[in-house]
């Protein structure tokens, strides 16, 4: 086993642990009334409260501790579900496609957890919503944080797997293919290490084109390769959004990692990730600013390291 082997697996170790710790904190907002939405009400907005009921899901899926079942029940009630749909049918750029991208993650996620079918009709009308935005339309590769493609395509290709959709994973690669020319112009190291924002922009690109096939993995990681592994992790946020995005470079790199078998991005992906646990105040610190939705990021990190192999 090799250095890098012994230290992943120390971490998937540890990682049930830093779960249950990051689990705690939506279990406390999600019930909050701070919005008037009928289901998705607490965690500041919509989209924090949506990512916040897949967390428990998540969470419960991850370790088999069911302990926030009934929160997560009480928020997906199908009278308040039914309500949620006809808001988001009247108002179609609403969460488009941040939100309703996260939504359809819950949406497996509660699939896959409970074995429910509550948001089957629901995820299906948020899935031809995002469909219709992307099918045949040129998006920007590079658009930052609620806009960006990649985030949204990779959970609706995630969505397609679970419900066998393979019309929607097509139009998933469609999309990706109309991106991949963007491949030969990344935004700079200095320009994306200037981006105080949530999402890893370029990291994001690269597993999209990496999932989905459209760019073979070798090409992929010799024309983004050195580029990805310059980044370092964020050590002081600049602003609320920054204090996630040492999260999703790590999710990022658990996949390109995956995908190429290089450790070195699997290294990047723990530096990254650890860099945040280190820190419980960016993340179960000030409500408004960070912990009504930077949890819900580092569960998903975690639950990427937590399924992914080992290195060979």
């Amino acid at each position: 086993m090799t250095d890098v082997a012994a230290r992943f697996r120390a971490f998937k170790a540890e990682a049930p642990h830093w779960a249950a710790l990051l689990a705690q904190v939506p279990a406390r907002h999600i019930m909050r009334h701070d919005t008037a939405h009928p289901a998705f009400h607490g965690c500041i907005d919509w989209h924090s409260a949506c990512h916040a009921a897949w967390s428990l899901l998540a969470y419960e899926g991850l370790t088999g501790d069911a302990q926030y079942a009934g929160i997560v029940d009480s928020v997906l009630m199908p009278a308040k579900l039914a309500l949620e749909a006809a808001d988001l049918a009247a108002r179609p750029q609403f969460e488009m496609p941040y939100g309703r991208a996260w939504f359809l993650r819950l949406a497996l996620e509660d699939r896959l957890v409970t074995g429910s079918t509550r948001l089957t009709f629901f995820a299906r009308d948020i899935a031809a919503s995002l469909t219709a935005n992307y099918r045949n339309r040129l998006t920007d590769p590079f658009a930052r944080e609620y806009a960006n493609p990649s985030w949204a395509l990779i959970n609706l290709l995630d969505y397609a797997e679970v419900e066998n959709r393979p019309d929607l994973m097509e139009i998933v690669r469609d999309g990706a293919q109309r991106l991949a020319p963007s491949l030969d112009r990344l935004p700079s190291e200095a320009d994306e290490e200037s981006w105080p924002d949530f999402m890893a922009v370029t990291p994001m690109f690269c597993e999209l084109l990496v999932r989905t096939g459209v760019v073979e993995t070798p090409t992929v990681m010799d024309k983004a390769g050195a580029r990805l592994k310059a980044l370092r992790p964020i050590a002081e946020p600049k602003k609320a959004h920054h204090y996630a995005l040492n999260f999703s470079r790590g999710w990022a790199f658990l996949a390109l990692a995956k995908a190429a078998g290089d450790e070195a991005l699997l290294v990047s992906a723990l530096n990254h990730i650890e860099m945040n646990l280190s820190h419980p105040s960016w993340w179960r610190g000030d409500y408004r600013a960070v912990s009504h939705w930077v949890p819900q990021f580092g569960l998903f990190a975690l639950q990427r390291a937590m399924r992914q192999d080992f290195p060979k």
